[in-house]
């Protein structure tokens, strides 16, 4: 019991000690800087003591120790490492060993920069900040000035991990996809041009969404297309139930080439967006509400009914509104074969317009990019941001998912 008081009596004599020669080095700071540089030195000195406290263990006896452990791996001098911290950056002295086996978990080999400022740059990335305000952010919150390349090379390792969620498998059936696509001005050639990036969002069959990809492209095509849902077949898609997208130049036709069973549904919105393009403003409310009588009618024959009275009215001053309809009638009527569960969410591509919108809101401040994989690099971090919150399945899921079963018994299996 009387040991037991000494050693803690020792030891509160110890902390006390402590907090005495903290408080006798603090007495001669008087500014920010000499405490940032005591603090430097503190970190330093503790830093390299913890060091050579794991190289103690990693060679098993202690540096003026004697004896046949000295036989195998020594001590080897100490090498200069840079350690970047909040305040800037500082110079330590490494123990090494002989046969160069030692990896301290302290600092570890081959890292100059610390893990946290690497997330806290890639943090910035995400939110869409330019590699020119990370450069000064870093200066001004942590002291460290890095060169916008140096930003580039860190958010450079992102491709690998780009590449590899671009080519992960995916699961074999998907009862509805959604594709739409976000533009953006990226450098090529001397040039500032328009690209896009096509999105894909499916439905899986447990009822939650996910990203299925990115392709960026310049000019949309079938050939395009045909490579997009052929990248998804090669990754395990066999079969997709029902697709939802704008009126793309060429993607029915790929579609039916890559999946023919899919059925193509084109989004309501962007066709009367379209249909309301040369309409002048005292004729729109009218036509807008004659329009509703079509894609709200009950089943094809009535849809088909309003059409007809649309263009009895309208054809004088807007033929090209029915022609359109009439062209593009069955991908646009294909929701009205369905119940209102499915129907609210296949008439519109409003599910990959909402999720776009937020991604417009991450990459904002980014006028231009340097090139596509700066692009790419940019909407895959706001993709992994984004889809972290989606954890609910869709609203009537199960109803929806009952209804799909009994609507394509053949291709559904629970």
């Amino acid at each position: 019991m009387i040991c037991e008081l000494e050693s803690l009596n020792s030891h509160i004599m110890n902390r006390e000690e402590q907090l005495r020669l903290i408080e006798e080095l603090l007495a001669g700071v008087k500014s920010q800087e000499e405490f940032n540089d005591l603090t430097d030195e503190l970190k330093k000195r503790g830093i390299e003591s913890l060091l050579r406290a794991e190289l103690t263990e990693h060679l098993g006896y202690d540096k003026n120790e004697k004896g046949q452990s000295r036989r195998f791996n020594t001590r080897n001098g100490t090498s200069a490492k840079t350690i970047k911290t909040a305040n800037g950056e500082f110079i330590i002295d490494a123990p090494r060993d002989r046969d160069g086996s030692f990896d301290p978990v302290t600092v570890p080999k081959h890292k100059r920069m610390s893990q946290k400022l690497e997330e806290v740059i890639l943090h910035l990335y995400a939110k869409g900040m330019s590699t020119a305000d990370i450069t000064d952010h870093m200066e001004e919150m942590y002291g460290v000035k890095y060169s916008t390349s140096a930003i580039s090379s860190i958010t450079n390792q992102l491709l690998t991990d780009v590449r590899q969620w671009q080519a992960r498998p995916l699961e074999g059936m998907y009862p509805i996809v959604w594709l739409d696509a976000i533009r953006y001005k990226v450098k090529q050639d001397n040039r500032i041009i328009n690209k896009a990036i096509l999105v894909v969002i499916g439905l899986k069959m447990d009822g939650k969404k996910d990203v299925l990809g990115l392709w960026i492209y310049q000019t949309e095509s079938a050939a395009f297309w045909m490579e997009v849902l052929n990248d998804l077949k090669t990754r395990g898609v066999e079969d997709i139930l029902i697709v939802c997208s704008d009126n793309l130049k060429g993607l029915t036709e790929a579609i039916s080439g890559v999946f023919p069973l899919a059925i193509t549904q084109i989004c309501i919105v962007h066709q009367i967006r379209n249909s309301l393009k040369h309409v002048s403003w005292k004729d729109r409310k009218a036509l807008l509400r004659d329009l509703k009588k079509i894609y709200q009618s009950a089943n094809d024959k009535s849809a088909q009914q309003a059409l007809k009275e649309f263009k009895n009215k309208w054809d004088e001053k807007y033929a090209y509104i029915t022609k359109s309809w009439e062209r593009n009638w069955d991908n646009l009527t294909h929701f009205l074969a369905f119940p209102q569960e499915i129907r609210k969410i296949i008439y519109t591509t409003n599910v990959i317009e909402s999720f776009n919108a937020l991604l417009r809101k991450f990459t904002k401040n980014k006028k231009v990019f340097p090139h596509d994989d700066a692009v790419l690099k940019s909407v895959w971090l706001a993709v992994q941001q984004i889809t972290k919150k989606w954890t609910m399945k869709i609203r009537d899921w199960g109803l929806i998912v009952n209804q799909l079963t009994i609507l394509f018994p053949d291709r559904i299996k629970l």
